[in-house]
C-alpha cells in the first residue's frame, strides 16, 4: 500500500474523487482462498486493507455491503474473495442479502461491483481458471442472473475488474442463459500487465460488443431520464479508446 499510494497518479485520483473498495487476491496472496492462509495471515491483511482504504463496512463488520445514492444509483459492493469455499463463491449469507437488497432497491441504477467478472469466458478461455471467478461455481452463478430475469430487476449493471483488459459484454453468449439479457463491464487494466487474449479473440456471435486490451480507465455516465449509461474507456492520454450507450 506504501508503494502503491506513492503513485503519483494513484495519490491524484485518490484526491479528487471519492473511493469505493472492495478485495481481491493479491491484498493477500494470489488467487488465495482461506484455507491456504498461514495463521493471522487473513485478519492481519483484512486489517491492512482498511487502514490503508478508507471505507463503511456491513452490519457485521464484513466487506460487502450497500452505498445508496439516493433514487439515483445503489451501490452493490461484494465480497468475491474471502468468504469462497470448495463449493460456494460467496456465502449464504451474502447470496441472500443481495438478492434482498436488489428486490427493495427503489435507485433507477444498481450497480454490482464485483472484483472478477460473472461473465462466462468459455468462449475465450475455456475452463482456464475458471475456479477463480464466477464461472467456476455454476450453481451461484446461474442462481443470481436467474433472480435478476425472473424478477424483472430494472437498472443492473455488472462492474468488474481482475481481467486485464477493457470489455462490455452480456455475461451469457445470445441464447446461453438468462444473462444474454444482461450487460457486464470490465474496467482496465490502469497500471498492470495487459491480457492479450482480448486482442486474439474473434467475436462472431455479440457476445462481447467491446473487448480490447489497452491501458486505460473507464467512466459511466448515468441519466436517470432515458436509463442510460455511457461507458467510456480512456486511455493514456485522455481521449477514448471505445464507447457504449447502454440502456439498463
Amino acid at each position: 500500500y506504501r508503494h502503491a499510494f506513492g503513485v503519483k497518479g494513484l495519490q491524484d485520483v485518490s484526491a479528487s474523487t471519492s473511493m469505493i473498495a472492495t478485495w481481491d487476491d493479491h491484498e493477500v496472496g494470489n488467487n488465495w482462498t482461506r484455507d491456504d492462509l498461514a495463521e493471522g495471515q487473513f485478519e492481519a491483511a483484512l486489517q491492512a486493507f482498511r487502514e490503508s482504504m478508507p471505507q463503511g463496512q456491513g452490519a457485521q463488520g464484513q466487506i460487502w455491503r450497500l452505498l445508496s445514492f439516493g433514487d439515483m444509483v445503489d451501490f452493490f459492493v461484494l465480497d468475491c474473495r474471502s468468504e469462497r469455499t470448495e463449493t460456494l463463491y460467496i456465502s449464504v449469507e451474502q447470496m441472500e442479502w443481495l438478492k434482498a437488497s436488489l428486490s427493495a432497491s427503489t435507485a433507477r441504477f444498481k450497480l454490482i461491483l464485483n472484483s472478477v467478472p460473472i461473465n462466462d469466458y468459455t468462449d475465450m478461455f475455456g475452463i482456464a481458471y475458471a475456479d477463480d471467478r464466477w464461472q467456476g461455481y455454476p450453481e451461484q452463478r446461474r442462481e443470481i442472473l436467474d433472480f435478476v430475469a425472473d424478477n424483472a430487476i430494472g437498472g443492473v449493471l455488472w462492474v468488474a475488474g481482475d481481467v486485464h483488459h477493457g470489455m462490455i459484454c452480456h455475461p451469457d453468449a445470445p441464447g446461453e442463459g438468462s444473462g444474454d439479457s444482461q450487460w457486464e463491464v470490465a474496467a482496465g487494466p490502469s497500471g498492470s500487465t495487459l491480457n492479450v487474449a482480448a486482442e486474439l479473440y474473434t467475436d462472431t456471435t455479440g457476445h462481447y460488443p467491446v473487448l480490447f486490451a489497452k491501458w486505460n480507465y473507464t467512466r459511466l455516465t448515468m441519466d436517470p431520464g432515458t436509463g442510460s449509461c455511457l461507458v467510456s474507456f480512456i486511455g493514456d492520454d485522455g481521449e477514448v479508446i471505445e464507447e457504449m450507450e447502454l440502456f439498463l
